[in-house]
């Protein structure tokens, strides 16, 4: 690693805080497989924004309607689903209220993303783990997923 493609001159291999502070500055550094997001959101510019926002660190599974969403959810069991509530073919609301009851919460995380910043406590009353409102902050998106996933942040 002290080659002309490492990240940190060989000096500085032992400031372990020095190292360990510039792992924390690339995110997608794995230390076991990616944990695997869902995104359903029919708009399909905003599911590559929240790919881009999020990074590289994780394996992304995107729908575009509610009955997909269900679908895959079942198959995969994700780690978190992003679930937008203006949904075709079933609602974010339908989609959080069957995912509640088919699946245990501790299995998959739903964070709740909607234009609809009125319907923080609903989506929360309704099984969500947090709410997000769009337009949202690309910080504020990365810092709600990590603490969902129960990850540590630098």
């Amino acid at each position: 690693m002290g080659g002309s493609g490492s990240l940190l001159p060989p000096s500085s291999y032992s400031e372990p805080s020095r190292f360990l502070a510039t792992l924390r500055a690339f995110p997608s550094v794995q230390t076991g497989p990616a944990k695997t997001i869902l995104i359903c959101e029919d708009d399909r510019n905003l599911r590559q924004l929240v790919r881009v926002v999020l990074g590289d660190g994780y394996r992304f599974v995107e729908a575009d309607t509610g009955r997909e969403a269900l679908d895959l959810a079942y198959k995969l069991r994700p780690d978190l689903i992003i679930l937008d509530l203006m949904l075709p073919g079933a609602s974010g609301f339908d989609v959080l209220t069957e995912l509640r009851a088919k699946l245990p919460g501790d299995e998959t995380r739903v964070i709740v993303m909607s234009a609809w910043g009125h319907a923080d406590e609903a989506a929360l009353n309704a099984g969500a783990d947090r709410f997000v409102a769009k337009p949202f902050e690309a910080d504020e998106l990365t810092s709600v997923v990590s603490e969902v996933l129960g990850e540590a942040r630098g």
